[in-house]
């Protein structure tokens, strides 16, 4: 074996490694029903990658960052919306949960009123924690609430740090992409 084979094995298993390698995915969303704003936030290994500022107009989501702004209508029907399903059952069953912290300020002006709000609130979240946590076991769960008395207010953002592999992704998509168009002639039959 010569040294230029020993190097073409070399490439071969840098490949295999960086499809089996994690990637981990932090995702930060934040909305004021209020104020019809929020922000989408993805990072990629600790480094922003994508930062939009979002609205809902009507049937869209207006997406805005720094210097454009998009607008796209909102459908759940179609054929790109089965794949997209499709690839969501597929990727959940793959992807691992590190972290997953809500964080949320709720106010009504009354507080009373506010303080029964946030404790549904802290109910749904919890009840949400416990299904999370029965299917992604080593998932660090966290919910941080502030009650805001005797203003109106209502603030929600969520951080959630994921891993998947390069392979999981792909081999989901393929899948989902197969399974959809499977269907589809299943149904024209």
């Amino acid at each position: 074996m010569t040294w230029l084979q020993s190097l073409w094995f070399l490439f071969g298993v840098f490949l295999i490694v960086l499809l089996l390698m994690p990637i981990f995915i932090e995702v930060r969303l934040s909305y004021n029903p209020l104020e019809n704003r929020g922000v989408i936030a993805l990072f990629l290994f600790g480094k922003k990658v994508v930062y939009y500022f979002v609205a809902l107009k009507g049937k869209a989501i207006e997406f805005r960052n720094e210097g454009q702004t998009m607008r796209k209508e909102i459908a759940f029907s179609g054929p790109e919306m089965e794949v997209l399903k499709e690839l969501g059952r597929e990727i959940k069953e793959k992807i691992r949960v590190k972290k997953c912290f809500v964080f949320y300020n709720i106010g009504l002006g009354d507080a009373a009123t506010s303080a029964y709000v946030c404790g549904l609130v802290n109910q749904a979240i919890n009840w949400f924690f416990v299904v999370l946590k029965n299917q992604k076991p080593t998932a660090a769960l966290g919910l941080f609430d502030t009650v805001s008395y005797n203003i109106v207010q209502c603030e929600i953002a969520s951080k959630m740090q994921v891993s998947i592999s390069l392979f999981d992704v792909v081999y989901s998509y393929l899948h989902s992409v197969i399974i959809t168009k499977k269907a589809k002639k299943i149904y024209k039959e």
